[in-house]
């Protein structure tokens, strides 16, 4: 829910956080790590006003920022099923080292829950994304200059990246990647470059497989990422029988 932090996820996205930073491979990206808050439990803590569906919304968003973004990820153990740390009063603990097992454990018993078992899967959709496009994984600092874009002219709490395909970037396999995150409360349509998009990430699902095609526009859901890859048309191999009678 923070307001104006366009440029600082603009920077870390595209792994030059910092002016000591001068390759992605010196960045880490994480939402939540170690014995502080979860990241489930601070967005809890910042918006407890929020619903559990728009506070699930929330936490995908954050995985699909960090996950898609140029550097390394790490996830803190337990982020992908919505991870909570109660004290015994119930109240959220924010630094938990010497806590007990009761407080620091996985209680892996929440993957019951349906929507908690979604939340898994989509990690382990973005996961997968991410294996597929080494766009995703330029070394150096030249690299993203020369082959990420930042889109302009955007509504505020609105990012999208254009990333360059082909053999020339990082030998990624498609022909383009264009990423977009919408923090907002209500969707928001944005203009796409020219040719068609297949969707394989949305704030509902996340992988490997196409979930719709799209060209010219697009509508982004509100507190939601959406990725979208251009591809070449695969060519189905011809199989060409000769049969010779003597």
């Amino acid at each position: 829910g923070a307001a104006d932090i366009e440029n600082t996820i603009k920077y870390c996205w595209m792994g030059l956080a910092a002016p000591w930073c001068k390759n992605p491979t010196q960045c880490i990206n994480y939402a939540s790590c170690h014995d502080n808050l979860t990241v489930f439990d601070r967005l809890q803590t910042s918006r407890p006003d929020a619903s559990l569906e728009d506070l699930i919304k929330m936490n995908n968003l954050a995985a699909a920022v960090y996950m898609t973004a140029e550097g390394t990820p790490i996830i803190m153990s337990g982020e992908e099923m919505l991870r909570t740390k109660v004290n015994e009063d119930g109240t959220l603990n924010s630094n938990s080292y010497a806590s007990p097992d009761s407080v620091n454990s996985l209680k892996w018993d929440t993957l019951d829950d349906e929507a908690y078992n979604n939340v898994f899967e989509y990690y382990k959709g973005l996961i997968a994304f991410r294996k597929e496009h080494a766009a995703l994984r330029f070394t150096t600092k030249e690299q993203v200059m020369e082959n990420v874009s930042v889109v302009d002219g955007l509504d505020p709490g609105v990012l999208a990246f254009d990333v360059k395909g082909g053999k020339e970037a990082n030998g990624e396999k498609a022909d383009a990647i264009y990423v977009v995150f919408n923090a907002n409360d209500e969707e928001k349509t944005i203009d796409l470059p020219e040719g068609k998009w297949n969707v394989y990430i949305n704030g509902e699902k996340a992988g490997t497989k196409v979930l719709d095609t799209v060209e010219g526009t697009v509508t982004v859901d509100a507190i939601s990422a959406l990725v979208l890859v251009q591809e070449s048309p695969s060519v189905s191999p011809v199989v060409i029988i000769l049969i010779v009678i003597a």
